[in-house]
């Protein structure tokens, strides 16, 4: 997905320099990626109103292809195809949003990699050191001991520092450092210590630290070291690989109401709020949705698959919020309390009625370009497969006067567009008792 998630990146970097606050910055985001696909949504509507036009006439297929499968099947891809009605198109506007949703993933989890515009060398340095602090400060507690026990243990030496590095380098005793440290690596480490010697205690905390995700995603915990104050000032640690990195961590807001957008939400802490809000939320957009399609399309809302769907999304709603980073909880809770408005928006908009005129419109549109849509491919390709020809089903449909459509090319479309104008302007001319010359318009 990052061939999707850098250009989030651009946008949510856009998003952060207006708000400066990555909590807030999303909530921007989200609107604008939802406004991108806003005329997704609208196609949705109008195809789901159009579906509910169509039951009647789906109603009486069933009743007269009911035990011919293959040949329903074929009646209803017509059906759809005369009406322009893709039954699978409302699935393509979500496909979308889960698209985005896991392309943002990388853009939460890496705001230095894919908001900041530092050079990606030096990022991956800083998380390099911080995942190698990691591994050498659990290495260092699994062996019921501290850095500075370790110090206490060879102040008579003649560099103390040396001796703690030919220990963590060693394969026997410290196989877990000795694998993950390079020379360099070791030496970063060293530097590390020099400048605290308490570190290892403060990476090892679970009060600071997530464990599994400062080796996963060491990025998220950079932050802890450039803002947490409570336990100590500790932003010169990933200063030694990166200056750059120490300095735009230590301006950047990565939290909202004071809690890191990188913290994974736990039932034992405050910020279980999110992943509840966004399993409510979720569960709110659902019923509306429904109560919504019932109206205008009874026949979808009853289609099984569909209502499983939509009751599993607030569960994995849950999961979600429960699972990855509070920035990926709050950024689900506001897409959907967008999406609850946009809902209500639209089916107060494309009623059944108003879609009624659209649909006359863009079939007759679709007839005047003599293109043919996806949904009529689908429908021939059906009917080639059922060794069928659709000119000639075509043909004893329409009479003995039909002709079979050709498609137009760009000039005849020009010029037929070029008559209707004219016919339209004539008739306005002779509205208003003006004069018209048909000439004057070339």
């Amino acid at each position: 997905m990052n061939f999707i998630a850098i250009p989030l990146g651009w946008i949510m970097r856009g998003c952060y320099y207006v708000c400066k606050n990555y909590g807030i910055a999303l909530l921007l985001f989200t609107f604008l990626t939802r406004l991108l696909v806003f005329p997704l949504n609208v196609k949705q509507q109008k195809n789901t109103a159009r579906l509910g036009m169509l039951k009647p006439k789906l109603d009486e297929l069933q009743k007269k292809y009911g035990k011919d499968q293959q040949k329903l099947q074929e009646e209803q891809m017509k059906l759809y195809s005369e009406a322009g009605v893709n039954p699978m198109a409302s699935c393509f506007p979500m496909l979308i949003s889960l698209v985005i949703l896991w392309s943002l993933i990388p853009v939460i989890y890496g705001p230095l990699t894919y908001v900041s515009g530092i050079d990606k060398d030096k990022i991956e340095d800083s998380n390099n050191l911080i995942s190698n602090l990691s591994t050498v400060s659990n290495e260092i507690k699994s062996n019921d001991t501290t850095l500075e026990k370790l110090l206490e243990k060879y102040k008579d030496d003649e560099d103390p520092y040396e001796s703690v590095k030919k220990l963590i380098t060693n394969k026997k005793k410290y196989p877990s450092s000795a694998k993950a440290l390079s020379k360099s690596e070791a030496n970063e480490i060293i530097e590390v210590f020099k400048l605290h010697n308490d570190i290892d205690t403060f990476v090892t905390d679970e009060s600071y630290f997530s464990q599994s995700l400062i080796k996963s995603r060491p990025e998220l915990m950079t932050f802890v070291f450039t803002q947490n104050k409570e336990k100590g000032d500790y932003s010169d640690v990933i200063g030694v690989a990166s200056e750059e990195v120490q300095e735009y961590a230590e301006d950047f807001s990565y939290d909202l109401f004071g809690v890191s957008m990188g913290t994974i939400p736990s039932w034992k802490k405050i910020t279980c709020i999110i992943p509840i809000l966004c399993f409510v939320l979720q569960l709110l957009v659902t019923i509306v949705s429904q109560r919504f399609s019932k109206q205008t399309n009874p026949e979808a809302a009853n289609m099984g698959s569909m209502t499983a769907m939509l009751y599993i999304m607030p569960l994995f709603s849950l999961w979600l919020g429960f699972t990855f980073p509070l920035g990926m909880g709050l950024y689900w809770c506001y897409s959907s309390v967008i999406s609850l408005i946009q809902t209500v928006v639209l089916h107060k908009i494309y009623t059944p009625e108003y879609v009624a005129e659209l649909v006359e419109k863009d079939i007759a549109k679709q007839k005047a370009s003599g293109k043919t849509t996806m949904i009529q491919k689908m429908a021939e390709a059906q009917l080639v497969q059922a060794g069928k020809d659709p000119a000639e089903i075509r043909k004893s449909a329409g009479g003995d006067d039909y002709e079979e459509p050709k498609k137009k090319s760009k000039n005849e479309l020009k010029d037929e567009q070029r008559r209707k104008l004219n016919e339209a302007r004539k008739r306005m001319a002779e509205k208003y008792g003006d004069d018209y010359n048909e000439n004057d318009d070339d």
